[in-house]
C-alpha cells in the first residue's frame, strides 16, 4: 500500500473532481482519490488506472507533498496561462 497523508477527504475530492476545468486537474485530483479509497494500492496502480506514466504520477504525488493540492495543480494553472498569450 503507498503511504502518503492525504488531508482531503473523499467528499472534498469528489467535489474537487467536479470543478476542474482541465484533464489534467482531473486526473491529478482522481489520482488522490483512487489513493485515498484505496482503489490504487499502489503508485504503478494508479498510473494503470489513469492510463499515465508511473514516473508521472510519482511527480504529481511529489508535488503534492511538496505543496499540498495548490502545490499540485499549480503547474496546470500555469500551463494554461501559457496558452492564452
Amino acid at each position: 500500500m503507498y503511504k502518503l497523508e492525504i488531508t482531503e477527504s473523499e467528499e472534498e475530492l469528489k467535489h474537487l473532481l467536479k470543478q476542474q476545468k482541465t484533464a489534467s486537474g482531473k486526473e491529478r485530483v482522481q489520482l488522490l482519490y483512487l489513493l485515498k479509497t484505496e482503489q490504487a494500492q499502489t503508485v504503478q496502480q494508479a498510473a494503470q488506472l489513469l492510463g499515465g506514466h508511473r514516473v508521472t504520477v510519482q511527480d504529481w504525488l511529489r508535488r503534492y507533498r511538496k505543496g499540498g493540492l495548490k502545490g499540485m495543480l499549480e503547474l496546470v494553472l500555469r500551463l494554461c496561462k501559457n496558452l492564452r498569450v
